[in-house]
């Protein structure tokens, strides 16, 4: 007992302290609930932020690989317009190539034709040369013939006029030597 007297008055003295103190310490309670909520919001206000940061980051991710997609098929849209391209180039080529042959081709069958054509006509003109060659030999010899025939007729002529004129002067002379000096016979 001795030791409760002493007890009893320190709690008496006590209890109001204690209760102060827990009054101070329902305070603190409160002000530390109060705490506790205000950092359970902030902690939801900056978990919804991070949610709102995140979902921001994926929308801007999924836009940053459509703008990639998108890139690509235009790329690969371009790409195939370029191959398209070449190919038509390829083809007008190739094709520019056929017309070019096709046209050579032709060039060559009209040099050979033109060809063949003037080698008949050397072919004809050479006949022909022939043909007036052997005309002129020809002329040539109906005119030897013509020339000698008049030579041989005038030649005739000549010889039958001669004969006629030695005849005439054989006839002459003869009435001539028959007639004698004036008339008398008696001439040489």
């Amino acid at each position: 007992m001795k030791y409760f007297v002493p007890l009893l008055t320190l709690a008496a003295f006590a209890a109001p302290a204690f209760a102060q103190d827990s009054q101070d310490q329902a305070g603190v309670g409160l002000a530390a609930m109060a705490q506790a909520q205000t950092q359970n919001q902030a902690a939801a206000e900056a978990e919804q932020e991070a949610e709102a940061r995140a979902e921001a980051a994926a929308e801007h991710r999924r836009e940053a690989a459509a703008a990639v997609a998108e890139r690509q098929r235009e790329a690969a849209a371009a790409a195939a317009q370029a191959a398209a391209e070449a190919d038509k180039k390829r083809d007008q080529g190739f094709q520019d190539q056929e017309r070019e042959l096709l046209i050579e081709q032709q060039k060559i069958e009209l040099q050979k034709e033109q060809t063949d054509a003037n080698r008949e006509n050397d072919i004809v003109n050479a006949q022909l040369k022939q043909q007036n060659a052997q005309a002129d030999v020809t002329q040539s010899e109906a005119d030897t013939n013509r020339v000698t025939a008049q030579a041989n007729a005038t030649a005739t002529v000549d010889q039958a006029q001669g004969a006629q004129a030695l005849m005439t002067d054989t006839g002459k002379a003869a009435l001539k030597k028959s007639s004698g000096f004036l008339g008398t016979g008696l001439g040489n």
